[in-house]
């Protein structure tokens, strides 16, 4: 039986296997291995980061390792994979949720949530903002503190633009004012995950 995946990561294990870090709105996070196939078929694509598909899953007689049986795409996300930045951005996003989706409880509400955001990942030109407002309402929805406690420790000179920059519409291009702001908040708040949680974070994008 097939059931929706988000594809977060992607990487190769051995000649003949891809392993790939799936979230579903059921199974949450998932590690998984797909058999390389030598032969290109364009019936069925080969998965590709940021991919929404219907994957069945079997598992190892062994049963240590789950395989991908078949793989239906639903949507692919090209368009992040055509700019630097947004593929940066988008990558380090589905990271932090590679590394720590298993403690996060609401798996359908983190799974539309996560849909969302790769597809603004996809939609936007502006992906430094589409990363920090992706993170901060990850970490609302999952019950972190990040208005009361983040918010509070934030300096008051970047308060009122980055309120804005959460809370609006992303626009098409950023002032270097803005862009500045943007990557100073993003900043501000890896340091208060690092200092008041336990999640773990890959190296950011510079």
């Amino acid at each position: 039986m097939t059931r929706p995946f988000l594809v977060l990561r992607l990487e190769p294990s051995g000649e003949s296997f891809l392993k790939m870090h799936l979230l579903g709105p059921e199974d949450g996070l998932v590690l998984c291995l797909k058999r390389v196939s030598k032969k290109c078929s364009s019936n069925k694509p080969a998965p590709d980061l940021f991919d929404t598909a219907d994957i069945s899953l079997e598992t190892s007689k062994q049963g240590t390792m789950q395989f991908v049986v078949d793989y239906h795409l639903i949507e692919r996300r090209s368009e992040i994979g055509r700019n630097y930045r947004r593929l940066q951005r988008a990558s380090e996003f589905c990271q932090i949720l590679a590394l720590n989706a298993t403690h996060l409880p609401d798996l359908p509400a983190l799974y539309q949530l996560v849909t969302r955001c790769l597809d603004a990942f996809s939609e936007r030109s502006t992906p430094d903002i589409v990363f920090l407002k992706s993170l901060y309402l990850l970490l609302r929805e999952e019950g972190y503190p990040v208005h009361q406690s983040w918010w509070s420790r934030l300096p008051k000179n970047l308060r009122p633009q980055t309120k804005l920059l959460i809370e609006q519409p992303s626009p098409e291009a950023l002032d270097p004012s803005a862009a500045e702001a943007c990557n100073d908040a993003i900043r501000h708040l890896r340091q208060w995950l690092r200092q008041e949680t336990d999640l773990i974070l890959p190296e950011p994008s510079a």
